[in-house]
């Protein structure tokens, strides 16, 4: 058995550390880097980026898949595309959950590229809403992997979450796992398992999130 792991929109495998360890069968975690962080992919859409991972790391229905945030939103598409079983943390299905100061993704992309998005006076800004919170030390670590990156990079990864992709989704994940005091994706409309913590939760509370994923895979 493989699992996959697709980390979210800024964060690395580190994201994965404190359930993957806890997980059986044979890891491979994606690097989002890898294929999006070299130059920008103007044409880029949620699809065309899975359908370049499932060629990069020959994806089969036969895999599971595990993706936090955009990661789970990446799950989503290759389930749709391939038919594979998938667990989404803290993802969504429809990407008016997604929770966004502004809905003009040409000018979410101008501020990146000018550095009014992701700097570090946001950071301190957007830290306030995890003031006290276990997950304060993983957010400011991926937002500042944010504010470190090319701002192509970013904006690659904005455009899988934000360009419309060419075809209707109708699959369901198998395992939908969510937190109610997520301000990042807001809670699904369809069933899902509830953990405590946030945005953050398979890092933050992990023995939850380990458990609804054992219940998965036994199935």
């Amino acid at each position: 058995m493989r699992l996959i792991f697709i980390p979210g929109f800024g964060e690395t495998q580190r994201i994965f550390s404190q359930i993957a360890p806890h997980l059986p069968g044979e890891h491979l975690f994606i690097d989002n880097f890898d294929l999006l962080g070299s130059k920008p992919i103007p044409s880029l859409t949620g699809i065309v980026y899975a359908q370049m991972l499932i060629e990069q790391h020959q994806i089969t229905r036969q895999d599971y898949i595990i993706g936090h945030s955009m990661g789970g939103w990446i799950a989503y598409i290759i389930k749709h595309l391939i038919g594979c079983p998938i667990v989404q943390i803290a993802s969504w299905t429809n990407p008016e959950k997604v929770v966004l100061p502004i809905r003009k993704p040409d000018f979410i992309y101008w501020l990146v590229r000018n550095g009014f998005y992701f700097n570090r006076f946001n950071k301190q800004l957007l830290q306030r809403n995890y003031r006290n919170s276990p997950s304060a030390q993983i957010f400011g670590d991926v937002f500042q992997q944010l504010i470190d990156s090319p701002a192509a990079y970013i904006i690659n990864q904005l455009r899988v979450i934000l360009n419309p992709l060419e075809s209707e989704i109708v699959v369901q994940p198998e395992i939908c796992i969510h937190s109610k005091k997520d301000s990042i994706v807001r809670y699904p409309d369809y069933p899902v398992i509830t953990v405590d913590g946030d945005h953050f939760n398979l890092f933050t509370h992990p023995q939850e999130v380990i458990a609804a994923i054992h219940s998965f895979l036994v199935v």
